[in-house]
């Protein structure tokens, strides 16, 4: 019974997440956005029920967005970095601290990227230019959200998990 629970849970922020990133698709403005969003919801689910259903919901996410999504983008930043960010957040913390963590991080953002940006350039063709400016805001807007990350998982361990009284 417990772990049907568990299971149903992570059921369930699966499939906000892939309806979040389909409206983002549907947009196709909010495609990071959604994406970044949709994060959210691997982050609850590795705070609530650890590692294994935080993987197992981050795969099934990545393989419903590719599969049922009309555009492709927001299913490329989830399943290239912003899906599996929240897991290896959480892994660096615990080993490292300061700076070195913010760099491993850093280093992590640019090894996805430029592997997403390979991809595209492969199914896509984008001008050199397109992939610098990625690159550059990619590293700026990925602060700002590693940061963003860090408060909303404070403010849902300290205030929302209270309010939502979830047991397991």
């Amino acid at each position: 019974m417990k772990n049907t629970k568990k299971l149903t849970f992570s059921a369930v922020l699966s499939a906000l997440a892939v309806a979040i990133m389909y409206i983002g698709a549907m947009l196709e403005i909010l495609d990071l956005s959604t994406a970044a969003f949709a994060s959210i919801c691997v982050m609850i689910i590795l705070s609530e029920l650890g590692m294994k259903y935080a993987f197992l919901s981050y795969a099934c996410v990545s393989v419903l967005s590719f599969l049922l999504l009309p555009t492709k983008y927001a299913a490329i930043m989830f399943a290239g970095f912003l899906g599996f960010y929240p897991m290896a957040k959480s892994f660096l913390e615990q080993k490292l601290r300061g700076v070195l963590c913010l760099l491993l991080k850093i280093v992590l953002l640019n090894v996805c990227t430029f592997a997403m940006l390979l991809l595209v350039r492969y199914v896509m063709t984008e001008a050199l230019w397109f992939e610098i400016l990625t690159l550059v805001v990619a590293n700026i807007t990925f602060v700002i959200y590693d940061f963003a990350l860090s408060h909303l998982l404070r403010a849902y361990v300290f205030v929302w998990r209270k309010k939502l009284k979830i047991k397991f």
